[in-house]
């Protein structure tokens, strides 16, 4: 990549539009004006000699160069500040900084709030920002849109293959999956079999409308199913479901006993085998070096401890 002739100024210009792929937007992420952010791209364009932006259709979309540009431009840059903070310090009580976090909303569920009202008290000037977990989050990850995902690692398991010299990872909790069913339900024992739990209308989450969550795959594999009444998009709408009515949902051990008395739920052992929940969290390694970067992920392994004693 030949950077000769090329200031500071321009390869920030050059990070912020690779990243929104959005002229405006690129000038409000850097705090300068529409009109020097396209003079700015003008320069960029002449120096690459490619457009590095390109329209199509509706949107604008990087080149070939452009996305080759992407992360070089981000670990550049990130070495950069690094060089500039010798001493690698990060004080959360006098910091301003904005995380984003991409989570299903099962760990949003559980997390977003503690986590908030942790930082509301011991690093007042710092926000996160939590987004659903989307098909293109690994390439989110990449391109600095966000700066951890948090999710099973089959969720990314696709990607990682093409992004894997570049995320890190570690393990953050395990859960269990259980049967929830209403509090007072019919069904009064501690255990259900299989056939009574085919029995039994059967509420699916199905994240976005969309995605098949892991018990709605294990259900697949079993010589027969329960009569699903309803597919809901989150799991706080299958608890509230589950806890007003006399059907079952396959959830999370974690959300049925932290949000249990609110939505009148019991848990029931699943009848079947079912694998370990372990949720990871993801970040790009240019963020290694970022002690602002490792001080909340820090902060979000001490949340989950909190939660799991």
């Amino acid at each position: 990549m030949n950077l000769h002739g090329l200031d500071l100024n321009l390869l920030i210009a050059l990070d912020a539009l690779l990243t929104e792929r959005n002229v405006t937007r690129a000038a409000e992420r850097i705090h300068i004006s529409q009109s020097g952010m396209s003079a700015a791209l003008d320069k960029l364009r002449q120096h690459f000699s490619d457009q590095l932006l390109e329209r199509i259709g509706r949107n604008m979309e990087l080149t070939a160069r452009g996305r080759a540009l992407a992360d070089p431009v981000k670990t550049i840059l990130s070495q950069i500040r690094e060089l500039n903070d010798q001493s690698n310090t990060f004080d959360p009580t006098v910091a301003h900084r904005v995380f984003r976090i991409s989570a299903t909303t099962y760990c949003c569920e559980l997390l977003a709030t503690p986590l908030i009202s942790r930082l509301r008290e011991s690093a007042p000037k710092i926000s996160v920002q939590f987004e659903e977990l989307s098909a293109d989050t690994a390439d989110r990850i990449l391109d600095g849109h966000i700066d951890f995902a948090i999710t099973i690692s089959a969720r990314l398991l696709d990607k990682m293959q093409t992004h894997g010299e570049f995320l890190r990872s570690e393990k953050l909790f395990t859960d269990q999956f259980v049967v929830a069913i209403a509090k007072d339900n019919a069904y009064t024992e501690d255990t259900i079999t299989f056939d009574r739990l085919c029995e039994m209308g059967y509420i699916e989450t199905r994240f976005g409308g969309v995605i098949a969550g892991v018990s709605e795959q294990l259900w697949r594999q079993q010589p027969k199913q329960p009569h699903t009444c309803g597919w809901l998009p989150n799991f706080q709408l299958t608890l509230h479901t589950v806890g007003q009515t006399d059907m079952a949902a396959i959830l999370p051990s974690l959300l049925v006993v932290l949000r249990g008395e609110r939505y009148n739920v019991r848990s029931l052992p699943v009848p079947f085998e079912m694998p370990i929940l372990e949720e990871r969290l993801y970040w790009h390694r240019r963020n290694d070096s970022d002690a602002g970067h490792r001080w909340m992920a820090q902060t979000l392994e001490q949340v989950v401890q909190d939660l799991i004693i």
